[in-house]
């Protein structure tokens, strides 16, 4: 298979691997002389640890060593650090940049934050062993009032986690004009306003969290297995602020990976702890997470309130939008935390001709595990903002929701199109997305639907979200290199590192594109830092657009040295050769080399490595039409149809992205419909601790996806794509809510929060009736 795989829709090569039980996790990894480890966590959400009794632990057969995190503290290990600092910072001078997070320890010493938190760590020779020795394990806590939700940890005698922090607060940012907002609101024919409640969630990946820690005494270096999205970013945290080592005594391996959302992109305590105790005790630890233990302990993910207001004019043009932002830190600051605060801004005026804007987002600290990126890291919760307040202003005016939007699109002439908080859109064509997904949904016959419905006593809706992403990836880089061998196959080696992707396939289709070598004949390799130098890792949908430039640049870089290496063989010119379907050729000539034996003449090896920063951000977009019938006598919601329209720019697999977009899909509308963390509001304790009591979507919540790409243009990348992994998670939730709210308004329900359960639903109905 040549040229013609890029741009294929070819089934992913590593599927046949995965399905039949030959694919490499973690749990899979046994080392000689392993010990396992078992944390004991903290069944309080807030509590004084006045004293940790371990005598009786350590004395139990087969243990091997018990930790707490007095010990971690009496050898002064740092905590979880993090990775991004607050917006606040963020806009200062690098020199003025002086900011500390909380101590995030590896394990809890003198205070606990959160139910789950980990105080103790058990090694021993068994599973068994260890688990029982957790259990001897004396803690006396002396509990502490605790507060979980955002809006009550800001209030005023709140709880207080932090001495330090007044008011909970972390941080409090600006962004915008609020002079130019506040005039346009003052001279606003209408003014649209909602309070929205973005649901906290679980990334609950298949794979549950787990790791392998190893100390080689020979050397000091330290070895970590775990599947996660970003290797190389685990090893320069635990190289540089934790274990203080050259990078080169720190690896993290990981294989293959079942499952990350943005969960397995961070750090976390376990992690520092077993790498702590393996130096100590002299064993290989491993520990793997159940199912529950990762609930109450694996970070989580949006948790926002906001307060939210568009103004229009008379005729409904968007003139002005203002929103006030809590977000939920949870008990301490993750490594990635930051990252969904600033991202949700860049979301708030969307595809729209809003041209004056200002918003206020404030992190603030609770009894809850801590919150994380999860996939679209802030862009769903700018999404569902805009999204939601622009069909409440469509019924406040009396326009139909498609055509308030037709009016305040901006249009592909006025590209660039620079926003109130400062992203600049090229190349979009948001109007094409609207009609073309109306059309694909059958709007013209949409009425009709809703009649049909109406007559068996059902309530039909149909619900609109455009969406424009702003990816970050400008400056940001990826190393690839590429290695061609003299029996004709080839190694690619990718700093990014899949969970899920397709990389194995997608990158292999680009070099035999480009080399004109067979499917087969390209082997993939990622995930560890001791054979890939340097890396991205996965993430913010950056594999295609950063790291598939660098696997571009590889490309180029490794045609051209062998141009160089068979001009020397053919005693050509360097340039009088050229590269053509697997043969270097001199231009004009019937005399030609292959790759394989230019491979051979260099020693056995042509291989080359590359470093490739991308040149421009992305700005994928699309529209999104959900369409639901409702059962106004229980509640329940039916998904009747969905549709989706994107411009993802090139298509380099379009089975793989379709893959993608209904992956994402399926978390957005499991969020909008099923999935709430629950936190009893006095204890802290975690109501929702295991799939009893948490609701993932299964097939039967969900309707055959019609999704169509077009491409309106190339996204600004050697590659030409432009994103495509967490459209789904950004427009599926208001989609949906939007739908539900349309077949439900004439019965006088106007508002909904996330997520949409039947009792929610039959709730909301039995409050409009009085």
């Amino acid at each position: 298979m040549t040229a013609a795989a890029l741009g294929a829709p070819l089934r992913r090569v590593e599927d046949a691997r995965l399905l039949t039980g030959q694919g490499l996790f973690v749990p899979d990894i046994v080392l000689p002389g392993e010990a396992r480890g078992v944390f004991l966590r903290s069944p309080h959400a807030h509590a004084e640890i006045a004293s940790v009794d371990a005598a009786a632990a350590r004395a139990m057969p087969g243990v091997v060593a018990v930790y707490t995190g007095a010990d971690l503290a009496a050898d002064d290990l740092p905590g979880v650090p993090a990775e991004v600092l607050p917006p606040t910072v963020q806009a200062l001078p690098p020199e003025q940049r002086d900011w500390r997070p909380p101590h995030y320890p590896a394990l809890a010493a003198g205070r606990v934050r959160h139910v789950g938190e980990p105080a103790a760590l058990v090694v021993a020779e068994s599973l068994a062993a260890a688990m029982d020795a957790a259990e001897r394990i004396e803690v006396d806590y002396r509990p502490l009032d605790a507060v979980t939700d955002c809006g009550a940890a800001a209030a005023a005698g709140a709880p207080a986690l932090w001495p330090d922090r007044p008011g909970n607060c972390c941080f409090h940012h600006r962004a915008g004009d609020g002079a130019a907002a506040d005039a346009a609101f003052a001279a606003a024919a209408h003014v649209a306003r909602l309070t929205l409640v973005n649901n906290r969630v679980v990334a609950a990946p298949l794979e549950t969290r787990g790791a392998v820690a190893v100390h080689d005494p020979a050397t000091g270096s330290l070895t970590l297995h775990t599947g996660t999205q970003k290797p190389h970013q685990f090893r320069d945290a635990l190289a540089r602020k934790v274990f203080g080592l050259p990078e080169d005594r720190v690896r993290v391996v990981s294989p293959d990976v079942g499952g990350g959302f943005g969960a397995r992109n961070g750090l976390y305590p376990e992690f520092i702890a077993l790498l702590w105790a393996a130096r100590r005790c002299g064993r290989p630890i491993r520990w793997i997470a159940e199912r529950t233990e990762g609930m109450a302990s694996d970070v989580h993910g949006r948790d926002n309130l906001t307060e939210a207001e568009l103004a229009l004019d008379a005729d409904g043009r968007m003139l002005a939008l203002r929103a006030s932002t809590l977000v939920n830190l949870g008990a301490y600051v993750a490594p990635r935390a930051m990252v969904p605060t600033t991202n949700g801004l860049q979301m708030l005026t969307g595809p729209y001709r809003i041209a004056a804007a200002f918003a206020e987002v404030r992190g603030v600290f609770t009894n809850t595990v801590p919150t994380h990126v999860y996939r679209g890291a802030g862009r769903p919760e700018g999404a569902y903002v805009l999204e939601r307040l622009v069909d409440h202003a469509a019924r406040r005016i009396g326009l139909e929701p498609a055509e308030l939007r037709r009016r305040n699109l901006v249009p592909p002439s006025e590209m660039p199109w620079r926003t109130a908080f400062g992203s600049t859109y090229d190349r979009c064509d948001f109007s094409r997305a609207l009609e073309d997904a109306l059309d694909r949904a059958g709007h013209a016959g949409f009425a009709a639907r809703r009649a049909e419905s109406e007559r068996v006593g059902k309530r039909r809706g149909l619900g609109l979200a455009l969406i424009v992403e702003h990816l970050h990836a400008k400056g940001h880089g990826d190393t690839a290199g590429i290695a061609v061998d003299a029996d004709g196959g080839a190694t690619l080696t990718v700093g990014s590192c899949s969970n899920g992707q397709g990389h194995e396939t997608v990158f292999a289709q680009v070099a035999v594109a480009r080399l004109g070598l067979p499917l087969e004949a390209v082997r993939f390799v990622q995930g560890d830092t001791a054979t890939v130098s340097a890396g991205l890792g996965t993430g913010a949908s950056r594999s295609a657009t950063v790291s598939g430039g660098a696997v571009s640049a590889a490309l180029d870089d490794l045609i051209e040295a062998g141009c160089a290496a068979a001009a020397a063989q053919m005693e050509a010119a360097f340039e009088d050769v050229a590269f053509e379907d697997g043969r270097f050729r001199i231009v004009g000539t019937d005399r030609s080399v292959g790759l394989d034996e230019v491979a051979a003449a260099s020693g056995g090896t042509l291989h080359v490595s590359t470093v490739h920063k991308a040149p421009a951000d992305g700005f994928p977009a699309g529209c999104h039409i959900c369409e639901v019938e409702v059962d106004p006598d229980t509640g329940a919601v039916v998904v009747a149809g969905y549709t989706a329209v994107h411009d993802f720019g090139r298509l380099l697999n379009p089975m793989v992205v379709e893959g993608q977009v209904h992956g994402a899909l399926a978390q957005g509308l499991g969020q909008a419909l099923l999935e709430k963390v629950v936190y009893d509001g006095e204890s802290g304790q975690l109501l929702s601790g295991s799939f009893m009591d948490y609701a993932l979507p299964r097939a039967d919540d969900l309707a055959p996806f019609a999704v169509e790409l077009f491409r309106a243009s190339d996204g600004a990348n050697p590659l030409g794509v432009k994103g495509c992994g967490e459209a789904g998670c950004s427009a599926a939730p208001p989609a949906l809510v939007n739908a539900v709210l349309d077949a439900l308004a004439p019965l006088g329900v106007d508002d909904l929060d996330m997520p949409l359960t039947p009792s929610a639903v039959w709730s909301a109905l039995r409050r409009a009736r009085g």
